[in-house]
């Protein structure tokens, strides 16, 4: 039996993968709906971004995939390191220090839950 499986990337975010993380660690295994929930009123700068990213893998479920909406949960969040810009800051008696702005990438799995027939 094959599972149907829908897939949104989005790369280059400007946030750390831990930021990421922090944010998408406990929303695996969720349904769709309840995920959008708490996105919606999350205080996080990264919310919107994550909360677009599942409507952009419910639509290519619903589209190209021919999956029913209402049935989809997140099966799960890939998070990886995309690159990071090098900086500097100026620091005390002449030194420097270097400073990491890291970008993500980041990867939504949804899947259709199935429907146990006896």
């Amino acid at each position: 039996m094959t599972e149907k499986l829908a897939v949104a990337y989005l790369s280059a975010v400007k946030s750390s993968p831990l930021k990421v993380m922090k944010l998408t660690g406990n929303l695996s295994g969720k349904s769709v709906s309840e995920v959008l929930k708490v996105l919606k009123f999350s205080k996080l700068k990264l919310a919107p971004v994550i909360s677009g990213l599942v409507y952009s893998a419910m639509s290519n479920a619903e589209n190209n995939h021919n999956m029913d909406v209402d049935n989809l949960y997140i099966k799960k969040f890939d998070i990886g390191r995309a690159f990071a810009l090098k900086r500097f800051a100026a620091r005390g008696r002449g030194k420097s220090s270097r400073i990491l702005k890291t970008f993500s990438n980041i990867r939504v799995v949804l899947e259709e839950k199935q429907e146990k027939t006896k």
